[in-house]
């Protein structure tokens, strides 16, 4: 489920982008919170979804490293994300489960 509001953008080099935060439902109750990047028209069309949404998508885990000043020292982090290679809003009441033969 979308659980936070896309953010659209355009990087530096004028390629379309967008953040998505997706919870993961556990059977237990606890979700998985997933930060995914979504790139050219995918992107566009998901700057439009809402928060709760049910998506669907494939991708690949990806780690990126990017410097935060923290009490005025530079500190280098790590940041994981998904890169979504397809993406797709569920209607209500479809199952986001596909089995895989």
């Amino acid at each position: 489920y979308l659980c936070r509001k896309p953010v659209y953008r355009r990087t530096p080099m004028g390629r379309e982008i967008t953040d998505l935060l997706l919870a993961v439902n556990r059977s237990y109750g606890k979700a998985d919170y997933l930060p995914c990047i979504v790139w050219g028209g995918m992107a566009r069309q998901a700057a439009r979804w809402e928060v709760g949404d049910q998506v669907r998508l494939r991708g690949r885990l990806q780690s990126r490293n990017y410097i935060k000043v923290q009490n005025q020292e530079a500190v280098e982090k790590v940041a994981f994300e998904v890169s979504a290679m397809t993406l797709e809003r569920l209607k209500w009441g479809e199952s986001a489960e596909k089995s895989v033969r």
